[in-house]
């Protein structure tokens, strides 16, 4: 006989160990946290065991919250300010900064194409000031994103766009983010967005699928007055409308987006659009 070879009884006992141990850890986060169980009865032992593990680790550290700087959690590093340093070495103390960050759990998110000096001012002048919760967590990674303290308007209109504009295509735009929940139709005729998602699916009925599509955002452009902004993205778009019997209908031309941004979000509320009635 192998003596290498686990024995079954071994296995089995080993199983049930876990089964205990897992239903202690469902029992203690009742207790101690309130949380309801959450494990499907499927799921392997030793996965479920470690995923309430670090279900407990979050808990604990939650519990134990303590509110502090960046600056202070990264341990008081010593970094100098974006302009006592050249483009190299900017570029040198960036790696190393963010190298810190991700050994400490945070991430800094820029969703635009921004120059370093720019990323490195953000990070070291503005955000090691900022208090966040100090919460050590194995696996859990802390964002921040930059567009959060600096809104890129030009970003978020063109994701809106790109938003109505690919959930056209799939002809699919029920309760989307990026329309607004008042819509303006041609003649100043309001509705609400329910109204509009209704209107937009009888145009989609009336065709299989749209193919062939492409399109180009050609222009962007916004402005605010006090905290309401207006805004509108245009260009130009082209796709195959696929009739019931297999014909196609070519579709296209150029196309303009009205959006209007209140409370920070980008919504649209008009559409000039080929193939919208």
């Amino acid at each position: 006989m192998n003596n290498d070879q686990p024995n079954n009884n071994d296995l089995n006992n080993e199983e049930e160990s876990l089964r205990m141990e897992n239903e202690f850890l469902h029992l203690k986060l009742k207790a101690e946290y309130g949380a309801d169980s959450f494990s499907s009865g499927n799921l392997d032992p030793e996965l479920e065991n470690m995923f309430l593990k670090n279900i407990m680790a979050f808990e604990n550290s939650y519990a134990a919250n303590k509110r502090a700087t960046v600056f202070e959690i990264l341990g008081r590093p010593n970094f100098k300010r974006a302009d006592e340093l050249n483009d190299t070495d900017l570029d040198d103390a960036l790696e190393v900064v963010n190298a810190l960050l991700l050994s400490k759990n945070m991430v800094v998110d820029f969703s635009g194409a921004y120059e370093n000096r720019i990323k490195y001012t953000f990070i070291v002048e503005e955000l090691f000031g900022k208090e966040t919760d100090d919460m050590q967590v194995p696996g859990m990674i802390s964002h921040f994103h930059y567009e959060e303290y600096h809104p890129n308007h030009q970003l978020d209109i063109a994701a809106r766009a790109e938003e109505f504009i690919n959930g056209w295509f799939k002809r699919d735009l029920k309760g989307a983010w990026c329309l607004a929940d008042e819509f303006v139709l041609a003649g100043d005729i309001a509705i609400n967005k329910e109204a509009l998602s209704e209107r937009l699916k009888s145009i989609f009925d009336s065709y299989t699928a749209f193919t062939n599509a492409d399109y180009t955002i050609a222009k962007i452009d916004f402005e605010f007055k006090t905290e309401t902004g207006m805004g509108y993205a245009e260009g130009f778009v082209k796709y195959d409308a696929v009739l019931e019997n297999g014909e196609q209908v070519l579709i296209k031309g150029p196309f303009k987006l009205y959006l209007s941004c209140e409370y920070g979000w980008w919504a649209i509320f008009h559409i000039v659009f080929p193939g919208f009635k």
